[in-house]
This record gives structure tokens, C-alpha cells and sequence, in this order.
């Protein structure tokens, strides 16, 4: 008989991370599962959805048969680059199991639209500025997030097919073009309607980092990046216990 191996799988940005534990370490703590948490500051959602796919076919070749998965999306102005031998340490973090990806951010200013984007890249992502900086005048906001939400139903029947419970919603505050976004569009609609309150918290109105904000959560981090910073591990357990109720569909 095939024993039930059991547990919780995060992926996802900085924001899956803060002064304590974190809403994986209390979802671990609740359901008393391991945690496998494969989040990285600073990471793309191209990274988070390619590591989170090779992660749950890993899981599935080694018999694993009852995951949790709780992924948090990031900003949709970073992307990655493959630079051979880059040797920045955050990247390699999870056993070098990624190749040589590394993801950056394309703009740090808001008003890049008119002023054109400006970066703040490490050495070894500094030859690449200008290509950076095309991608991001030829990759709209509109059609980066119909993408990330096409991205993700993917995702999402992976899981389902595998009998694993999944979750997924913005961790990073792209509200400004989220709520821009019709999803009864043509060039969304199908990916949209695979998502309801029981895989997905509104993809098209919630965001993790600007919700806890707006109800009064000043970031730890508030005097170096303001309301774009990081929640408390008190958020983070408010958080869990939210993520808690959708897996049980008890919210």
C-alpha cells in the first residue's frame, strides 16, 4: 500500500519572507507538514512558475501525494536572463537546480512610461541595461498580467490533475494594472474563469503587500521602500490563517 506523504510548498518573491515566520512556516505549524519553500527575493514570475512546475513533477515522480501549494506572484516588470557562470549567490540558493536564470527587474521607477525605466541591476546584469530596457517598452502591462494569468490556470490543472490543493494570488502590489483588466476579455476569459475563491484569491483586485497597507500594516522596511516593503510575521500568521480557510474551504 502507497504511504500518504504529506506537505506545504511555497513559492514566490521577498514577500514570502519577513522578521520571523513566515505564512509557510504557520501553514506548516497548523497543518504540522513540512515546508518546502522555494521562494526567492527578487524572483520573476517566470521563475516562480518554472521552478514551482519542475518542483510538483519532482514531488509526483517521488510518490508524494497530498501538497498544499500556496504561490505568491511578483511584480510583472521583472524577467530573467540565462548569463553563464553569473555567480550571484541568491540564485543559486535552492542547490543550483535552476541553471544559470537569474531574474531582474526591467523598471525600479513608477513613472517609467514617460521618463522611460530606469534600473539598478548587480555588475554581471549591467551589460544587459539596454535590452532591459526594450523589453520593458515592448511588454505592456496588460498583456504581462493576461499572460501571468494564462500562466498560471497552467499551473493550477498540473496541480489539480495530481489531486494536490493549490492557491494562488498576487504577493507583490501590481494593483494599478491588475484593476485594469476585464477578465470577461476574449484574450482572458478562459484562463480567468478556472480561478474562484477556492484556488485563487482575486486575481484581478487583491494583492497581498497593498491589502495588509491598506488596513494599516506599516512594512518593516517602510523608510526604505515606503508602502512597496514587507509585512510583519504578525501579517504573515493573519495571512496563513486566511490561506488555512481556503485549503479547508471553510472561509
Amino acid at each position: 500500500m502507497l504511504m500518504e506523504i504529506v506537505m506545504i510548498y511555497i513559492n514566490g518573491d521577498s514577500n514570502t519572507f519577513t522578521n520571523g515566520k513566515n505564512f509557510g512556516n504557520y501553514l506548516s505549524e497548523y497543518y504540522k507538514q513540512p515546508l518546502l519553500h522555494k521562494g526567492i527575493p527578487g524572483s520573476s514570475n517566470n521563475r516562480i512558475f518554472r521552478t514551482t512546475t519542475r518542483d510538483i513533477l519532482k514531488l509526483k515522480n517521488q510518490n508524494i501525494t497530498d501538497v498544499k501549494v500556496a504561490i505568491g506572484l511578483s511584480f510583472i516588470f521583472r524577467t530573467e536572463l540565462w548569463i553563464e557562470d553569473h555567480g550571484i549567490e541568491a540564485w543559486y540558493r535552492n542547490e543550483y537546480d535552476d541553471g544559470e536564470f537569474a531574474s531582474f527587474q526591467a523598471a525600479v521607477n513608477t513613472d517609467w512610461w514617460t521618463k522611460g525605466p530606469s534600473t539598478r541591476l548587480p555588475s554581471i546584469a549591467r551589460p544587459y541595461k539596454n535590452y532591459l530596457k526594450e523589453w520593458i517598452m515592448s511588454n505592456p502591462a496588460d498583456g504581462l498580467v493576461i499572460n501571468t494569468i494564462y500562466q498560471a490556470s497552467l499551473l493550477k490543472n498540473l496541480c489539480e490533475n495530481l489531486n494536490y490543493k493549490f492557491i494562488v494570488f498576487w504577493l507583490s502590489n501590481n494593483a494599478h494594472d491588475i484593476y485594469r483588466i476585464d477578465p470577461e476579455m476574449d484574450s482572458v476569459k478562459e484562463f480567468s474563469d478556472e480561478f474562484d475563491e477556492t484556488n485563487s484569491i482575486d486575481l484581478f483586485e487583491f494583492s497581498f503587500q497593498k491589502h495588509y497597507y491598506d488596513l494599516g500594516w506599516k512594512p518593516i522596511d517602510f523608510e526604505q521602500y515606503g508602502e512597496l516593503g514587507h509585512h510583519c510575521t504578525e501579517v504573515h500568521e493573519i495571512f496563513a490563517k486566511r490561506l488555512y480557510n481556503i485549503f479547508e474551504g471553510t472561509q
